[in-house]
């Protein structure tokens, strides 16, 4: 116990998702005293119901009625040494945004006022408990606000349907049996996790349909967009876009596109400051054979980078580079070179005062 003379007992995170837990029923009563590891509440969460265990002896006081709604963290009883009810102020809540303060208690028939009226959370910061007279209260004042309206196609949604009827439907259980399968079958194999579009797309026969060269793949998730050319046995990442929209852009045998990269032929940088009387810039964009471009980069339009070159992640890249480039920096810069001898590639940095070209 502390100097208080009791210590809190909170609300626990049984999921990595769960943000409240409902109390079913305390199984004793105010002021009972408790042994520790004794079950003290029923508790429910998305997936579960189970029994709180006091984790030391004392007098048990619940600060949650049964029915309750309590955030994660927050406050659901007080452990104390004596038979009487100790005095407890709860931590201060700060008004924010947020749809609850963690030491924050709403109680069932409040939380469904709250709901059917569209009140905002913030009308009741500051208090550690709200009972259905708080409600009432601010709705006595005119404080109600409408929910807005949630549309779709421009069609009004209800909130209150019954959307989750398409997860009974027979056809949505053999599309969660055909995914189980490609996902055990991508396990077993490769030992890997990939998106569903990747389990329903082949990457290499979607590199086949946009006539890029023998050998490459590409991840469902990148973004192609118009005139494209990719050589041999390339490999383009997930998350990446391809702009070939406004100009052609051209990438070489044996290169690799880190994921996250973004590749343009075309901005609307000028465009878009001058509110659309400058036209939008476009200019071919070229990558050569034997490169490596590490995850997240970005590349503008006109940028031209030459054979056997490494672009470090996170860089911006712009301009002309000669072959054996090693690339970085943001904006990025050639900051050494590319020494292959045989088999084996090593990156090297210039010097101070070495000269670039």
């Amino acid at each position: 116990m502390d100097q208080q003379d009791y210590s809190v007992i909170v609300a626990p995170r049984e999921g990595v998702n769960d943000d409240v837990v409902r109390v079913l029923d305390w199984l004793v009563k105010e002021g009972d005293r408790v042994e520790a590891k004794q079950a003290i509440v029923v508790l429910e969460t998305a997936k579960s119901t189970f029994e709180l265990e006091a984790e030391l002896e004392g007098f048990l006081f619940p600060l949650a009625e049964a029915g309750s709604e309590v955030p994660v963290g927050s406050a659901l009883a007080l452990l104390a040494d004596k038979p009487e009810r100790p005095r407890y102020q709860p931590r201060q809540v700060t008004v924010s945004s947020e749809p609850a303060s963690a030491e924050q208690v709403i109680t069932k028939k409040a939380r469904a006022l709250i709901e059917e009226h569209g009140l905002a959370l913030l009308e009741f910061a500051g208090l550690a408990v709200v009972r259905t007279e708080d409600v009432e209260a601010v709705l006595r004042e005119g404080k109600s606000v409408t929910r807005p309206e949630r549309r779709f196609r421009g069609q009004q949604l209800d909130p209150e349907a019954e959307w989750d009827a398409v997860f009974q439907q027979e056809f949505y259980g053999k599309l969660r049996e055909m995914l189980t399968a490609l996902r055990k079958r991508m396990k077993a194999k490769y030992n890997r996790h990939v998106s569903t579009g990747d389990l329903l797309y082949d990457r290499w026969e979607l590199a086949k349909d946009y006539s890029f060269g023998e050998g490459t793949s590409v991840y469902d998730e990148c973004l192609i967009l118009g005139d494209v050319q990719v050589g041999r046995h390339c490999w383009v990442g997930p998350y990446t876009i391809l702009d070939g929209n406004q100009a052609p852009l051209q990438i070489g045998d044996y290169t690799d596109i880190g994921a996250g990269t973004h590749i343009y032929t075309h901005n609307t940088i000028e465009r878009a400051l001058t509110g659309h009387k400058a036209p939008l810039f476009k200019k071919p964009t070229a990558i050569g054979r034997c490169c490596f471009i590490a995850p997240n980069v970005t590349v503008a339009p006109g940028t031209v980078i030459g054979d056997h070159s490494f672009v470090a992640a996170g860089s911006y890249v712009e301009g002309t580079f000669p072959a054996f480039s090693y690339i970085a920096g943001s904006p990025a810069k050639r900051v050494g070179v590319v020494e292959i001898k045989d088999q084996h590639a090593r990156l090297r940095r210039f010097h101070p005062g070495e000269q670039e070209g």
